[in-house]
């Protein structure tokens, strides 16, 4: 899948540095065990985009996984509660 560069360019804008909003991210799932990405938007004060895209990559690195769980958001849709992958 073909990501646009403005796509690109934005997550590359909130992941620079020594403490990324991915690593941010990370943390957080591995402080909470299992989290849905509005509950990491709430603690992170994060956008949406933001978070979502954070989540995405570290799946895509093999660092973070579907819990196989759900969870209710606060408009009641169904959300993933996202897991770190067990590296044992």
């Amino acid at each position: 899948m073909l990501m646009q560069q403005t796509s690109i360019d934005a997550y590359e804008s909130v992941n620079r540095g020594n403490n990324s909003m991915k690593d941010k991210v990370y943390d957080l799932i591995t402080m909470a065990g299992v989290i849905h990405c509005e509950g990491v938007e709430t603690i992170l004060d994060g956008r949406h985009q933001s978070i979502s895209a954070s989540i995405r990559h570290l799946v895509k690195e093999g660092l973070v996984e579907d819990s196989g769980l759900k969870t209710r958001t606060t408009s009641g849709r169904k959300a993933i509660l996202w897991q770190i992958v067990d590296q044992t």
